[in-house]
């Protein structure tokens, strides 16, 4: 178990608050563990049924331990701000559990081999995700100075790609708006240059269907256009309106829910 969660059992004075969180820490641990096994099966060219085989059992042992949060707060004494808590991570936990089980792994189960692995990959992120931050969730119950990063790697490496995403989209939004409003051939330039940065570089860090949708937006872009001042005006115009919306998703990213952000106006 990582340090800073050992520190905040040692810091839970009441007993049974004390070894009920350390056993919902060792579950999450647990279910995260499984999901290694996962990763593992759907980066092999024929472990399919081993994906689904441990997803089931993440399932069941999921299930128990939001059931466990339920009996906690329905039969135990506790405050009613780690009472509120451990609901939410109840609710997460089934949520997150029927859109893997009802969405996601029946359409994997149908779809062609390169299909259903990334589906799987879905579903494995999905999940590492919530069982992450429900772990965070009721850490900061006890200590909301908890930061995720320090307990999980993976966040820290997410939450880094996901603001320079953030900073990269940020830039080139001013940049498109900038040669949508200006004619100059020096606005035109700095613009393609720094939409071909983006599409080297942090567009990989999109969800797959918005590097799908952007890279058709690039695409979009042809030397015909360049020469025709109203189609290129009218494809910026598009394309700000989309990274607009792009941006602000982005921003609700979990991982940068305690990051300051500043983005075009």
């Amino acid at each position: 178990m990582q340090p800073q969660l050992l520190s905040i059992l040692e810091n839970i004075r009441h007993d049974p608050t004390r070894e009920f969180v350390r056993g919902v820490f060792e579950d999450l641990r647990r279910l995260l563990g499984y999901l290694d096994g996962v990763r593992e099966a759907v980066a092999s060219e024929a472990a399919a049924d081993q994906a689904h085989f441990i997803f089931e059992v993440v399932r069941c042992e999921a299930l128990a331990t939001a059931g466990g949060l339920d009996y906690f707060c329905a039969c135990l004494e506790a405050p009613d701000e780690l009472s509120e808590e451990l609901e939410r991570v109840s609710f997460a936990v089934r949520h997150e559990l029927r859109a893997v089980f009802e969405r996601l792994l029946p359409a994997a189960q149908v779809a062609e081999a390169e299909g259903a692995r990334t589906l799987l990959s879905d579903a494995h992120d999905l999940l590492r995700n919530c069982f992450e931050q429900s772990t965070v969730s009721v850490a900061r119950a006890f200590d909301p100075g908890v930061d995720a990063a320090d307990i999980f790697e993976d966040i820290r490496a997410k939450r880094d790609n996901s603001l320079r995403l953030y900073e990269d989209l940020d830039a080139l939004l001013r940049s498109a708006r900038f040669a949508e409003w200006h004619g100059e051939a020096e606005a035109l330039v700095n613009f393609s240059e720094r939409l071909e940065l983006f599409r080297a570089g942090s567009l990989r860090h999109l969800m797959q269907k918005d590097q799908e949708t952007c890279r058709d937006f690039i695409d979009g872009l042809t030397l015909p256009m360049l020469s025709n001042r109203r189609s290129f005006r009218l494809y910026l115009h598009r394309f700000t309106c989309y990274l607009e919306i792009l941006l602000k998703h982005v921003s609700m990213r979990s991982v940068l829910a305690d990051t300051a952000l500043s983005a075009a106006a």
